[in-house]
């Protein structure tokens, strides 16, 4: 999932914006299509296999964003504590960034459902559109396969903006501090619904661990800020390493943490330092593809799915090298195409809710006076 933030992220880097993370967001993104690209293959590769092994393991993509998400909104909110009004805008751009590229997806599907009700997953029908359309908790997830990930996202945002109207930046440690230890109590108890998993669900260390990061990265000496990044790494090495014959190779939410979620907050915060002394410099295609990763990462399994029918109608799969044409043919387009919705749809939505929040807040805030 890409996961929705905004391009500029403020005051690390003097106002500019965090290429690092842009870039990371990249190759988590691409993680997660290859992942399903894993799924497409066993569906459309006709028996033949040419991903295997360590792309099974881009589902941790996910974590990944769920790091970088924490680290972002403890950096753009570091000025906003104490504020309900502050909460309330902080609140609503996040929903503005997250709703509308996700609504046109989600409506797609709906339509799928009214024209070719066949054409589409049985289980699909029979998810609340409510529940999926408001990101709310259900079974299985919401009508769009990837938007359980947005359901956490949402949730972590409610808890910042609480935090936002009723804290100051100063007792935000100790708060982290509190929720983790209370969430790790909270593993004790079996939960068997949506709500309560959600609620108690380990993913949300990730939040925190990104969030930490976020916090604390200035405090590395750029002499030292290899030390987390190739720690990081190694112990997701590791962690591939030990999973490998894992059943579903560790997706469970306790071992994901573990083994991709912390280690990604030390990447996070490795990378960063990095960038703001210069010692590094993203490569540009992979921040302009860290630009389109929310489009990427809701528009994936669309283009997934039109390309193996394709290439199953064509009977043009089967062998290990037709399989290979078909992987990366498929996730090229799915790249162009996420670049495209990027620049023509989601960007212009975007633009223009905030426009639209920018006018009503004013107006309010001229209402007041």
């Amino acid at each position: 999932m890409s996961h929705p933030a905004t391009k500029s992220y403020g005051p690390p880097l003097g106002g500019g914006q965090l290429q690092s993370i842009q870039a990371l967001r990249a190759i988590a993104a691409a993680m997660v299509v290859i992942y399903h690209l894993v799924h497409a293959e066993n569906v459309y590769g006709g028996g033949a296999t040419f991903l295997g092994g360590p792309a099974h393991f881009g589902f941790a993509g996910v974590d990944v964003f769920f790091v970088i998400s924490g680290f972002i909104i403890a950096t753009i909110t570091a000025r906003r504590f104490g504020s309900t009004a502050g909460a309330l805008d902080f609140l609503g751009r996040r929903a503005l960034r997250i709703f509308p590229l996700y609504w046109l997806c989600s409506a797609a599907i709906v339509l799928a459902l009214i024209v070719r009700p066949g054409s589409l997953d049985p289980s699909i029908a029979e998810k609340s559109i409510l529940h999926s359309l408001l990101l709310l908790p259900q079974e299985g997830g919401p009508m769009l396969v990837v938007g359980w990930t947005l359901t956490h996202e949402l949730f972590f945002y409610t808890l910042t903006a609480i935090a936002l109207a009723a804290c100051s930046r100063s007792r935000i440690p100790r708060l982290i501090a509190v929720w983790a230890i209370v969430l790790l109590l909270l593993q004790l108890i079996p939960t068997h619904t949506p709500w309560p998993k959600l609620l108690t669900s380990p993913l949300a260390l990730e939040f925190m661990a990104g969030a930490v990061a976020g916090l604390h990265w200035r405090r590395l000496s750029a002499r030292h800020a290899w030390v987390p990044l190739t720690t990081g790494l190694i112990w997701m090495a590791v962690a591939c390493l030990w999973l490998a014959d894992h059943p579903s190779h560790g997706q469970t939410d306790g071992i994901r943490v573990l083994a991709f979620g912390l280690p990604s907050a030390l990447v996070v915060a490795g990378l960063v330092r990095l960038e703001a002394e210069g010692r590094i410099q993203p490569p540009r295609i992979a921040v302009r593809l860290g630009d389109a990763s929310y489009s990427l990462y809701l528009t994936h399994v669309f283009v997934l799915s039109l390309s193996g029918r394709v290439w199953g109608s064509l009977d043009a799969t089967g062998t290990s090298i037709a399989n290979a044409a078909f992987v990366f043919s498929t996730g090229a387009t799915c790249c162009v195409t996420a670049h495209l919705v990027h620049r023509y749809v989601e960007r212009p939505m975007t633009s223009l809710g905030n426009r639209v929040w920018d006018w009503s807040s004013s107006i309010l805030a001229g209402a007041k006076h």
